[in-house]
């Protein structure tokens, strides 16, 4: 199996002291929604540092919402958001590059770009977050490597099934070792032995010092991969009188 976690760790500087709130996530007092719907009202949760946790909750519950709070896309209508040291709330939109340079992110639509092949989509975010980087080719055969696509390096996403580009996007997600990777159902297209292989990799970069933040319905993951967890609720919706 490729070193691609030992070799990115000497790069990256993982083990150093965490300060500045690096590898930390922190919401405060947090409301936002969607076209007068609100999804959360007056939400504060903390992450610390090199944690692993879940969120769960039912549908509409905000998990989605959550996590692309964090991405940085989504702005509350009021509260704080801080990321990895980043005040993310008082972001303007063409500063979101800053924070998705430092975060992971592994979303449900994958978001690969169909014109590039698999190897291409995970070395452009590796050149992004890691302008220096020699050789990013091979970090991202690597990656791919590691969640068994080794044999799908040039092939464009239309030519994949769901499971291979949602692998794709976990590699793309883990090339660079983030200090934050955040997940939004990340086993929900895969069979089972392709879920502990995601799993086993989450908890790796994990183990290096990565904070590792997780929506999922997947008792099957919650039981066998167990964590902190952080529940959500659905708002409750006010009736006009």
């Amino acid at each position: 199996m490729p070193d691609l976690f030992g070799r990115l760790a000497s790069f990256a500087g993982v083990g150093k002291p965490v300060t500045d709130g690096r590898g930390a996530v922190s919401l405060h007092n947090v409301t936002v929604g969607y076209g007068g719907n609100l999804v959360f009202s007056h939400f504060s949760v903390d992450v610390d540092p090199g944690q692993f946790v879940y969120i769960v909750g039912p549908s509409g519950s905000g998990k989605t919402t959550l996590l692309t709070l964090l991405q940085g896309s989504l702005r509350p209508q009021s509260g704080k958001v801080m990321v990895d040291g980043i005040p993310v709330h008082s972001l303007h939109r063409w500063q979101t590059g800053v924070i998705r340079r430092r975060v992971g992110c592994v979303f449900q639509s994958y978001e690969l770009l169909g014109h590039l092949t698999a190897l291409q989509n995970v070395v452009l975010p590796l050149q992004l977050a890691h302008p220096r980087i020699r050789n990013p080719r091979a970090y991202a055969t690597d990656a791919l490597e590691l969640v068994g696509l080794g044999d799908k390096v040039d092939e464009l996403p239309d030519r994949l099934s769901g499971g291979q580009q949602q692998r794709v996007a976990v590699a793309r997600a883990i090339a660079h070792q983030p200090r934050i990777l955040l997940a939004d159902e990340p086993t929900g297209n895969v069979d089972g032995p392709t879920s502990g292989g995601i799993m086993e990799l989450f908890a790796e970069l994990n183990g290096m010092g990565s904070t590792v933040i997780m929506a999922t319905h997947d008792e099957w993951v919650l039981s066998r991969y167990p964590a902190p967890t952080i529940r959500l609720e659905p708002v409750p919706m006010r009736v006009a009188s």
